[in-house]
């Protein structure tokens, strides 16, 4: 007996399964025409959570965009919560390095860049991936990149067994606040890029410990990223990757934009877009020390080791102490012409 959801898709054969969900190919009832279904197991959602999804299914739904694989419907059939979205006829990106191998540079920019467009589109109506990796990239047989899988609203917020179980096991493509459980940003996106980045430049996985260890060495480094790998790559390149990984979101390349104008001029851009804060706090410490210069280069270099935030801590508890004896001199002199006036 074929299982049939809302008298308009035909479920086929199974494609995956998480704790949460599992995935199936389908198809139009009554044609070949074939589509994607996600269906949530009964009881890992509660009725407010079903809710809120089927909201942001229904906002994705208006999403048009030729590198986003269309979202086409959702709701509550036989099995659970469901959603449908466009079935890609192409390649993942962990089929294409079986296939191929480690990829070359200029392959690499041409797939970021297609990405990075449509980041930037997402990203400018409120809405993040938060669920990037190799197997949601897809390559169709036009050569268009197409992103699938857009974590909805319900994933990111719902605290149960089955999603701790997922994140800490399979969170490889994470961003070390994903792990935290801390609120999300577009520099969460550019995080899980620069990984698969890498791994398309390398043909291998960075992090090769599997699981818990894996995502516990993202919350202990800085940088997961040693300085001294892909040595055959050009340094730009290297540098790039290893700002977009950086564990501190103050460090890390926030904006597809900015990654976008980084590959390219093969180099990192100085400037406003992607270092707000840190400009914010240059020029503090700058107007304290009284219209000092600092050069591009030092600038990058204490962006990098994170002294900028220690030298502006440093400088506030030093101003405290300032007020601290003043307030003491003050009061002794109170206190002394108190006593020399009687």
């Amino acid at each position: 007996m074929e299982q049939l959801l809302k008298s308009k898709y035909r479920i086929g054969k199974k494609l995956s399964e998480t704790p949460f969900s599992i995935t199936y190919q389908g198809f139009y009832i009554g044609t070949d025409k074939p589509v994607l279904v996600k269906i949530y197991k009964r009881g890992t959602l509660s009725s407010s959570l079903i809710k809120s999804m089927k909201q942001r299914v229904a906002e994705y739904t208006l999403l048009n965009h030729h590198g986003i694989a269309k979202m086409l419907d959702g709701d509550y059939g036989w099995q659970g919560f469901y959603y449908v979205r466009e079935y890609i006829d192409g390649l993942s990106l962990p089929e294409l390095l079986k296939k191929e191998g480690k990829f070359s540079i200029e392959k690499i920019e041409t797939i970021a860049g297609q990405i990075l467009d449509t980041l930037e589109i997402v990203h400018s109506k409120g809405i993040l991936h938060a669920c990037l990796k190799p197997t949601n990239v897809f390559i169709d047989s036009r050569g268009i990149v197409k992103l699938t899988d857009f974590l909805i609203e319900g994933e990111i917020k719902e605290v149960q067994p089955q999603k701790a179980e997922e994140v800490l096991l399979n969170a490889k493509y994470s961003a070390p606040e994903v792990i935290l459980g801390e609120p999300l940003s577009p520099a969460s996106d550019i995080y899980s890029l620069g990984m698969i980045l890498f791994e398309l430049a390398a043909g291998s996985f960075l992090v090769f410990d599997d699981g818990l260890a894996g995502n516990i060495k993202k919350l202990k480094l800085s940088n997961i990223m040693p300085k001294g790998v892909l040595p055959t790559m050009p340094q730009y390149f290297r540098d790039i990757l290893f700002k977009c990984l950086q564990k501190d979101r103050l460090l890390r390349i926030k904006t597809a934009g900015y990654l976008k104008e980084c590959l390219a001029k093969k180099s990192i851009v100085s400037g406003l877009k992607g270092n707000e804060e840190y400009v914010r706090i240059f020029e503090s410490v700058v107007t304290q020390y009284g219209g000092e210069e600092i050069s591009p280069q030092l600038l990058e270099e204490l962006e990098e080791v994170g002294q900028v935030k220690i030298g502006w801590k440093k400088e506030k508890h030093r101003n405290y102490l300032l007020a601290l004896i003043i307030a003491a001199a003050v009061i002794l002199g109170l206190v002394y012409s108190f006593f020399a006036g009687r």
